[in-house]
C-alpha cells in the first residue's frame, strides 16, 4: 500500500528539512523587543514562510529577481515547494514542471519529485526526465484549467547535438484540458503556437508547427519516431545522435525526428491576493482524496510464465484469462504454464492454466494442484467455495471436463457430485464456457456450447444457461443466442443476466452484441446499442455498476446505459490501440482494460475518427478507471506497464481487501519510487488510502523574543506517520513531523492553525484558531480517540420474518430476548464474527442493537461512527436517526428495499462515517442502533459493522 505515500514521504521529508532551518535562521534574527508587533512580509518565495502563489508574483514583487529556486504555496498545492523559476524568458514568471531528452513518461503520476524536478535543471545530467505528477502541476495551476491558461506553456528545446543552440516554443490549446496530462501524442488541439520565430495556428499535440526541421514539435512515438520513446521531437528532417552527451538524441545516424534536451514551463499569473481567503475561526475541514486504485502496482511476490495449449486461433490466449476469490484465495486462470517468482524462474513450478494465491499477501498456494490439458478462461465460485473454471480444456485432474468443472477449493481435486458438462453439437464446435457468474442459487455460463448435461440429460442451451449452485441440475431456461456469448454478468439484484459477445439475437429476437436477459423468463429487454462503427462484430465485456451497465469491445469502445431504461449516458473511445476485453468494479471505480495505449477520448462515441465534441483526452495503458455514479473518466489512476505481445488487460478483478488485480500478457509493471518490476502475466494494485488523520488538538500560541512558538496535541492516522501543516492567518507557511514549531514574529492578531497529512495527502480538519496575542488554547476534546464500540464487538440482532416493534431503535426497549454475536454479523463476506441464517426467502431486513455508558457527557466532544453500507443501513443514536446510505427518503419498514445493490468487497472497502455531536449523547446507557436492508432477497451479502470513537 505504500506507493503514492512513499514519494509523498520523500517530498515531505525534504519539505520539513527545508522548513525547519528556514524557521530557524529566521526566528534566530528576529528582534527581542515588540515580537509581537512585527508585520507579516510580503509574499517574495525567498523561504517557505513568504512563499509566493506563483513565479510570476515574485517576479512582480521584485523584477530583477533572478531564475532560479523560489518557495510557491497555492491553496490547491497545500503546503509551500520550492521549484524552479524561469524569470528572464518573455518577462519571466515561468515555473519548471519537467526536463529531461527521451523516453519521457506520459502518466500522470509524471517521473519525480518536485525536488528532483527542480535539483538539476540542465546539463547532462538533466537528460533522464524527471517531471511533475498532475496532482502537483493542477496545485500551481491553483486548480484552474490548463486551457485557461492560453499560450502560458513553453517549451525550451536544444537545437544542436552541444546544447550551445536553443529555441522557445510557445502554444495554447484549443480542445478541453481542464487537468494537466503528459500524453501529447494524440489529437488535443492546438489553438496558436510560436516555434522560434515562426507562429502559426492549429494542429494536434501529436504533430503542429511548420516544415520537417526545427520548427515542428513532433511527440508522436513509433519505431520511426523516436523508437518508441517519447519526447518533444523536431521535424522528419532534423537528425541527432546515439551519443549519450548529445543533446539531441536519435536512435540511428540516419533517423529523424530527433529527441531535443527540452524543458517544459508553464505560466500561471496570479498573486497571492487573487487565490488566498480569510480562513473561518473554527478552522479548515478535513481534504480526502478520491478512491480509486493507486497507479504503482504492488510489488510482484509470484507470477506465472510460459505459454500453454490455447488455440493461437482465438483472441485473448494469453498468460491471464481470469480470477475468482475465495477461502482466502484468489484463483488465476489462464494460458501459462508454470508460477514463479522473478523473471529468470526463481522458484519456478510446473503448475499450468489454473493456480491459487494469498489474496493478502500473494504467495503462490502449493497444495492447491489441478491438473488441466488447455486453457482456463473463466471462474467463479460457488457460495460453498468450490471453484468453477471453464475454457477450451478436454481433460481436468486425468478426467474427461470438456470445457467445465468443479474442483475442490483447497486440493484442486475434481468435484465428482458436480456432474454437469457442456456440449457442442455444432459441426467442428468445440465445448468452452467463456464466461461464469453466481446469482443466487444459480451459476450461469456462457460461451461456445449448444447443450447442457447432467448424466444421461441434455437440455438445450445455445450459448448460454444456467445450473444449480449445489447439484449442478441444469434449468429449463435458455436464451439461445445465435453467436458466442463472451462475457456475462449476473445482476446482483436478481432480475437480469447481461451478455456480450459474437451474436445478434436472442431466441429470435434481436440482441447484436450485447443482451440483458430477465432472469425469469429469459426475455429480451430493449437495449439498443450504438456501436462506434458499423463493422464492430463483437462486444467483449459486460458489467452492471449501480445504476449503470457498462459494455466495451471493438471499435475500441467503452459505453455506459442507464440500467432503469437503458439509455446512453456515457461513451469513451481509445487511438491508438484496441479494443475493451474486460470490466470490474471496487463499488466506486469501473476498470476497464483493453489492448490500448495510448489515448482515451472521454465522450466520444465513433471510432477511428474520434471527431471533435470529446471532452476529455487522458493517458490509458492497458486499464483505465471511470466514476462509477457518474461515468467521468478517473486520470488519477494511470499505471505503467508491459506487456509481451500488446494484448493488454483481458481480465479485471476487485478483492475482498480492495485490491486490484489486471490479467493478461504483462511482463512489467512500475512500482512505488518509479521502480520497474518484472511482472508475470497479473498485476496487482492497492486501494489507495481515503481517510484523513484526525485533527490536531489543544493548540497554543505564544510570543516571545525568537519569534511566535506554536504546541498543540498530536493526530493518529489509520495507514501511519503524519506531517503537520501550520497556517497562519490563510496559508500554510510551516510543515513539520514534531509537535511544535517557532515562527518569525508577527502582529498579536495573527491567527494561527494546525492540520495534519498523511502519506496519501489526505488532510485533517485543523484546529480553531489561536491568537499569540491571547495566548489561549483551543479547548481540548477530552478523551479524543476513545473507543466507545469497538469493531468485533457483540450486538443484539433480530433476523426473522416479523419486524420488531417500532421503539426497537431507542433506549427503554428491551432487547433481551435477541439473539446476540460478534460482528461483522450477516453472510456473504469472507471474515465474519456471525453468520445470520433464516428460513427462506430470507428477510430484507436486519436490526442490530448496541448498549454503553458515559460517565460525563459534558466531557465528551464528537464521536465518530463507523460502518459499512450493504446495501443500505439507517443508523440511531438514541432513538435518532443520525445515517442513512443507499435508502430513500421517508419511513422504512421491514420490507423497503434498498435502492442499490452493493457486493461484499465494496462494501468492506468503502466504509460509511459519520461525525455525530456530543449533544446526541447523554450520561449513563447509549444505544446506538442499525437497521440494514437487502437491495433484493436473493441478494448474495449483507452485513454489518460498527465502530464509535471519540473525536
Amino acid at each position: 500500500m505504500a506507493s503514492k505515500r512513499n514519494r509523498f514521504r520523500l517530498s515531505l521529508i525534504s519539505l520539513c528539512a527545508a522548513l525547519s532551518a528556514v524557521v530557524l535562521s529566521i526566528g534566530g534574527l528576529a528582534p527581542a523587543a515588540s515580537a509581537a508587533e512585527t508585520p507579516i512580509p510580503a509574499p517574495d518565495g525567498m523561504s517557505a514562510v513568504t512563499a509566493a502563489a506563483s513565479c510570476w508574483e515574485v517576479k512582480q514583487q521584485n523584477p530583477t529577481t533572478p531564475s532560479g529556486k523560489y518557495w510557491l504555496v497555492t491553496p490547491e498545492l497545500g503546503a509551500p515547494e520550492q521549484f524552479y523559476c524561469d524569470q528572464t524568458t518573455a518577462g519571466g514568471g515561468w515555473v519548471l514542471i519537467g526536463r529531461g531528452r527521451e523516453d519521457w513518461s506520459d502518466s500522470t503520476e509524471g517521473r519525480g519529485t518536485p525536488a528532483d524536478v527542480s535539483g538539476t535543471v540542465s546539463g547532462t545530467a538533466a537528460f533522464s526526465p524527471r517531471q511533475l505528477s498532475t496532482k502537483v502541476i493542477t496545485g500551481l495551476a491553483n486548480g484552474r484549467s490548463i486551457s485557461s491558461l492560453g499560450k502560458n506553456i513553453m517549451l525550451r528545446r536544444a537545437t544542436n547535438t552541444s546544447g550551445t543552440s536553443w529555441q522557445d516554443s510557445t502554444f495554447s490549446f484549443s480542445s478541453p484540458r481542464n487537468e494537466w496530462a503528459w500524453a501529447f501524442n494524440n489529437e488535443q488541439r492546438v489553438a496558436s503556437w510560436t516555434i522560434g520565430s515562426i507562429s502559426g495556428t492549429g494542429g494536434h499535440t501529436s504533430s503542429f508547427g511548420s516544415g520537417t526541421g526545427l520548427n515542428r514539435i513532433e511527440t508522436f512515438a513509433d519505431a520511426s519516431h523516436g523508437n518508441w520513446l517519447n519526447g518533444f521531437g523536431f521535424g522528419s528532417s532534423t537528425g541527432g545522435s546515439t551519443a549519450s552527451s548529445s543533446y539531441l538524441w536519435a536512435p540511428s545516424s540516419t533517423a529523424g525526428y530527433a529527441r531535443p534536451f527540452t524543458q517544459v514551463f508553464l505560466r500561471p499569473q496570479f498573486r497571492s491576493s487573487d487565490i488566498f481567503a480569510a480562513i473561518s475561526d473554527s478552522g479548515t475541514p478535513k481534504r480526502e482524496i478520491a478512491p480509486v486504485a493507486e497507479s504503482f502496482a504492488l510489488p510482484t511476490v509470484w507470477g506465472v510464465a510460459g505459454l500453454g495449449a490455447g488455440p493461437s486461433t482465438k483472441e485473448g490466449s494469453n498468460e491471464v484469462s481470469a480470477f475468482a476469490e475465495g477461502n482466502g484465495l484468489v484463483y488465476v486462470g489462464g494460458n501459462f504454464t508454470r508460477v514463479q517468482r522473478t523473471s529468470s524462474g526463481t522458484g519456478q513450478v510446473a503448475q499450468a492454466y489454473l493456480a491459487a494465491f494469498n489474496a493478502q499477501t500473494g504467495e503462490w498456494v502449493s497444495t492447491f494442484r489441478p491438473t488441466f490439458d488447455n486453457q482456463v478462461k473463466s471462474l467463479a465460485v460457488l457460495p460453498d467455495g468450490r471453484v468453477a473454471a471453464g475454457g477450451y480444456f478436454a481433460t481436468v485432474n486425468g478426467r474427461s471436463s470438456p470445457g467445465f468443472v468443479v474442483l475442490n477449493p483447497a486440493t484442486g481435486a475434481t468435484d465428482t457430485s458436480f456432474t454437469t458438462g457442456v456440449v457442442n453439437t455444432l459441426s467442428g464446435g468445440v465445448p468452452a464456457v467463456r464466461s461464469l457468474d453466481v446469482q443466487g442459487s444459480w451459476l450461469y455460463l456462457g460461451g461456445e456450447f449448444t447443450h447442457l448435461a447432467s448424466g444421461s440429460t441434455q437440455l438445450y442451451a445455445r450459448s448460454a444457461g444456467r445450473v444449480s449452485v449445489s447439484t449442478g441440475a441444469p434449468a429449463s431456461w435458455n436464451p439461445e443466442f445465435n453467436g458466442t456469448v463472451v462475457s456475462l454478468d449476473a445482476s446482483s439484484r436478481g432480475d437480469r443476466v447481461y451478455y456480450a459477445g459474437y451474436f445478434t439475437s436472442s431466441r429470435g429476437t434481436s440482441a447484436a452484441k450485447g443482451a440483458a436477459i430477465t432472469t425469469d423468463t429469459a426475455s429480451v429487454v430493449p437495449w439498443t446499442i450504438n456501436f462506434a462503427n458499423a463493422t464492430a462484430n463483437y462486444q467483449q465485456a459486460v458489467k452492471e455498476v449501480g445504476n449503470r451497465v457498462w459494455i466495451g469491445g471493438a471499435q475500441h469502445m467503452l459505453f455506459s446505459y442507464d440500467r432503469a431504461n437503458m439509455a446512453e449516458l456515457s461513451t469513451n473511445i481509445t487511438k491508438s490501440g484496441g479494443d475493451f476485453q474486460a470490466i470490474s468494479s471496487d463499488g466506486t471505480t469501473v476498470y476497464g482494460g483493453c489492448h490500448c495505449f495510448h489515448t482515451v477520448y472521454v465522450g466520444a462515441r465513433t471510432w477511428s475518427n474520434v471527431g471533435t465534441a470529446w471532452t476529455q483526452a487522458a493517458k490509458i495503458n492497458s486499464l483505465g478507471g471511470w466514476d462509477s455514479t457518474t461515468g467521468a473518466y478517473t486520470a488519477q489512476f494511470s499505471p505503467t506497464l508491459s506487456q509481451r505481445n500488446g494484448a493488454g488487460a483481458w481480465a479485471l478483478f476487485n478483492d475482498s481487501t480492495g485490491v486490484t488485480w489486471a490479467g493478461g500478457d504483462f511482463t512489467a509493471s512500475v512500482r512505488s519510487g518509479w521502480v520497474r518490476q518484472w511482472a508475470g502475466g497479473f498485476v496487482r494494485f492497492a486501494r489507495n488510502d481515503t481517510t484523513a488523520p484526525t485533527a490536531p488538538f489543544s493548540l497554543t500560541a505564544s510570543a516571545g523574543s525568537t519569534g511566535v512558538t506554536l504546541n498543540w496535541a498530536g493526530s493518529s492516522d489509520n495507514r501511519g506517520s503524519v506531517t503537520y501543516e501550520v497556517l497562519r492567518n490563510d496559508r500554510v507557511v510551516a510543515a513539520t513531523m514534531n509537535r511544535s514549531v517557532t515562527l518569525p514574529s508577527a502582529l498579536s492578531t495573527t491567527k494561527y492553525f494546525v492540520r495534519a497529512t498523511d502519506l496519501s495527502g489526505n488532510r485533517s480538519a485543523s484546529t480553531a484558531a489561536v491568537t499569540a496575542g491571547s495566548g489561549t488554547a483551543e479547548p481540548p476534546p477530552p478523551a479524543v480517540g476513545s473507543t466507545l464500540v469497538a469493531t468485533a464487538s457483540t450486538w443484539s440482532y433480530h433476523f426473522n420474518a416479523t419486524a420488531p416493534p417500532s421503539t426497537w431503535n431507542t433506549t427503554g426497549f428491551d432487547s433481551s430476548g435477541w439473539s446476540t454475536g460478534a460482528a461483522p454479523l450477516g453472510w456473504g463476506q469472507s471474515q465474519l464474527g456471525t453468520t445470520l441464517t433464516a428460513a427462506d426467502p430470507k428477510p430484507l431486513t436486519s436490526y442490530h442493537r448496541k448498549s454503553f455508558t458515559i460517565a460525563d457527557v459534558s466531557t465528551l466532544g464528537s464521536v465518530a461512527l463507523t460502518t459499512r453500507a450493504d446495501d443500505g443501513i439507517i443508523v440511531y443514536v438514541n432513538g435518532v436517526e443520525v445515517l442513512r446510505r443507499n435508502l430513500d427518503p421517508g419511513p422504512v419498514t421491514a420490507g423497503t428495499y434498498a435502492n442499490t445493490a452493493v457486493s461484499a468487497s465494496a462494501a468492506v472497502t468503502n466504509p460509511v462515517t459519520v461525525t455525530v455531536p456530543g449533544s446526541s449523547f447523554v450520561s449513563g446507557m447509549n444505544i446506538i442502533a442499525a437497521e440494514v436492508h437487502s437491495n433484493y432477497r436473493a441478494t448474495s451479502s449483507h452485513s454489518f459493522e460498527l465502530s464509535a470513537v471519540t473525536q
